[in-house]
């Protein structure tokens, strides 16, 4: 069984002349640095989702900015 797949992707010629001077500083193949960039896309579209679902409970509980944070705290901590 394959545990790579072949794709065909068309990018902007400024973008594959990038990508090829990448490839020669950084001496790994565009599909290594191609691979890398989209893993890293995937995880920052995941936090973005969560950062988003943070916040919408942060307003819930009414929690709009640092000084809300900060006074949660301290109610927190005077109840201790």
């Amino acid at each position: 069984m394959k545990t790579v797949q072949a794709i065909t992707v068309t990018i902007p010629n400024e973008l594959a002349a990038e990508l090829n001077r990448l490839q020669k500083t950084e001496m790994k193949n565009c599909s290594s640095i191609v691979a890398e960039a989209l893993k890293e896309y995937i995880e920052w579209r995941r936090f973005k989702g969560l950062q988003k679902e943070a916040a919408a409970v942060a307003r819930a509980i009414g929690v709009y900015d640092e000084a809300d944070v900060e006074r949660i705290v301290h109610e927190y901590r005077a109840e201790k």
